[in-house]
This record gives structure tokens, sequence and C-alpha cells, in this order.
């Protein structure tokens, strides 16, 4: 019921129910719709609804990620460029030698 529940919900990214979107129909609630063939008319029409829907997600989703990489680039911060030769700072916390105490260590 779970997996029904979250194929059925409209996803915010997309605008549509997973449902939708891979089958070109909102969820069976146990109703039978009968066999189709290939040269059946509902089957070009289905086509063309599955790829307008496709395209409408796709839009969709490309939008998103246009603004998810405007909020993401707003608080990333700039990146230093090194150069042979700079003076770096280094935190020696985590950094083991061979001596048998920090006090006893090369400065």
């Amino acid at each position: 019921m779970i997996e029904f529940s979250y194929n059925n919900w409209i996803h915010s990214s997309t605008g549509q129910s997973l449902f939708l979107v891979n089958l070109g129909c909102h969820s069976n609630m146990g109703q039978d719709i009968g066999k189709t063939t290939d040269d059946s008319p509902g089957t070009k029409e289905f086509l063309t609804t599955i790829k307008e829907i496709r395209n409408e997600v796709e839009k969709t989703l490309k939008k998103t990620n246009v603004m998810m990489k405007k909020k993401w680039d707003a608080k990333k911060k700039l990146e230093i460029e090194w150069k042979k030769g700079d003076l770096v700072w280094v935190d020696a916390a985590h950094y083991n030698t061979n001596q048998p105490s920090k006090k006893l260590s090369a400065k």
C-alpha cells in the first residue's frame, strides 16, 4: 500500500504522479481496461499522450534543476586558487609521526 501511495502521489519536482509519467494514466483502482492491439486507434492516442506527458515532465525537471542550481550557487563560497610556493597553515591534530609523544616531535 505504501508503494502504491507513493507512486500515486503528485511529486513536487515533476508536478505529476509516477503512474501518469510511466504509464500515461492515473493508477488503476481495480477496473479492467481490456486488451488493446498495436493497430487500435487508442494505441496511437496513448503514445501521443505519453510523449506529451514526458515532454512536460522534462521541462518541469529542467526548471527544477535550474532553480536548485541557483540556490546552490548562492550559498557556495569561492574556491581559493593555490599556487606553487604559497604558504599554508596545516592543522596537525590528526597527523601521526614516529615520535613517542607530540612534545618530542619536530617543530
